[in-house]
């Protein structure tokens, strides 16, 4: 019975234990909850205070609301845009022969320097030279007949057709021997440039084909700078026009150019136009098909009025900015719309709205309203 007893009071002990930490945790809740409740009033005072305080202190009113102003005076404006292009080498040659042939020879390596006319590579010719042989043999034999038939025609002995055959076949020997000697010219491979030698394709001992490639020249002197540019532009461009241009592959490295030739005709796929520009490689530092930005002007402005672009603001009645007007012989802020242009970097152009001098507010913008008065710093 007393074991019964004891296990009961441990029961009821422990239900008490289990309850303590639960209700002290809803009171601390509870005060929490609480306290937060006179925090947002206390700040709702707060606010009330110095609302009262403010619309008290005619001090402060008369100093107005602290800006930074900036007297508009007319400036050269020039706007630009940018587009890539790719380089093209002005004097650039694919080598393939003429005729067919064995290659025997070839004179230059990947990357030597060539001039106008050098051999390059040479073919076989020795059935060409055989069959000039043979045709010289026969032209000389042609040439007797023809002589010995003239002097016959001339003393009017024999026929005038055995005479015109003689002439004929001589000169057809003539003709013939001239094709070879051509054909021989041509196993012959030279530079039609002054260049570079690049990508030799075959080797020595292999079939060459007329129209088959064996190796390219490339003059690295001056480059063409093709560039696809959106028709809007179109107006705005003209051949002569300075441009500038930075290569890519070496960071800010820029050099100067001018547009050398603009098409007649728009892509229909991307509404472009390709602008050339005719580029002296200098330093040498230009590839054929190497990347390049090129930055184009497509405004220009001697007198232009120029303001910071976020101070400019946008509502249901256009663009607007605040100036500083007076009234009753104080400074006060003025709302004032404009028609914008064109913009660069942190800088836009004022069309219409504002005139030289007029003081805009570009510190201390977003503070101010219609009539605010202004204390300028």
């Amino acid at each position: 019975m007393k074991t019964k007893l004891l296990l009961i009071s441990v029961m009821i002990m422990s239900i008490f234990m289990s309850c303590e930490p639960k209700d002290e945790l809803k009171e601390l809740q509870s005060q929490l909850d609480s306290k937060k409740i006179e925090l947002s009033k206390l700040k709702l005072e707060v606010r009330n205070l110095q609302a009262k305080i403010d619309e008290l202190d005619t001090d402060k009113m008369d100093k107005g609301i602290a800006v930074n102003v900036e007297k508009l005076t007319p400036l050269k404006f020039e706007h630009f845009f940018h587009a890539n292009g790719s380089f093209e080498a002005v004097d650039y040659a694919y080598i393939s022969p003429e005729i067919s042939g064995q290659i025997t020879e070839i004179l230059v390596k990947e990357g030597s320097n060539v001039k106008k006319d050098q051999v390059l590579a040479k073919l076989s010719t020795d059935i060409l030279e055989n069959t000039i042989r043979e045709v010289k043999t026969a032209l000389e034999l042609s040439t007797t007949v023809f002589k010995k038939q003239e002097e016959l025609w001339n003393k009017k002995i024999g026929s005038e057709l055995d005479y015109l055959r003689a002439k004929n076949e001589k000169q057809r020997m003539l003709d013939q021997l001239k094709t070879l000697q051509s054909q021989l010219d041509m196993a012959t491979i030279t530079s039609p440039i002054n260049g570079i030698v690049d990508n030799i394709e075959p080797n020595v001992g292999e079939m060459a084909m007329p129209g088959q490639l064996m190796m390219q020249v490339v003059n690295l002197d001056v480059f063409y700078l093709n560039v696809e540019v959106s028709e809007s532009y179109l107006p705005y461009l003209k051949e002569g026009d300075e441009v500038n241009i930075n290569l890519m592959a070496y960071g800010d490295y820029n050099i100067d150019g001018t547009i050398y030739r603009i098409a007649n005709i728009i892509n229909p796929e991307n509404r472009s136009f390709k602008v050339t520009i005719k580029v002296k490689n200098e330093n040498s530092m230009i590839k054929p098909n190497m990347l390049a930005e090129v930055k184009f002007k497509d405004f220009e402005s001697e007198a232009a009025l120029v303001v910071p672009s976020i101070i400019v603001k946008k509502d249901f009645n256009g663009n607007y900015l605040f100036v500083v007007d007076k009234l009753d012989g104080s400074l006060v802020a003025k709302k004032t719309y404009v028609e914008t242009g064109k913009s660069r970097a942190n800088e836009t152009m004022i069309v219409s709205g504002l005139q030289a001098n007029d003081q805009v507010i570009i510190g201390g913008y977003n503070k101010v309203v219609e009539g605010s008065l202004l204390s300028i710093k």
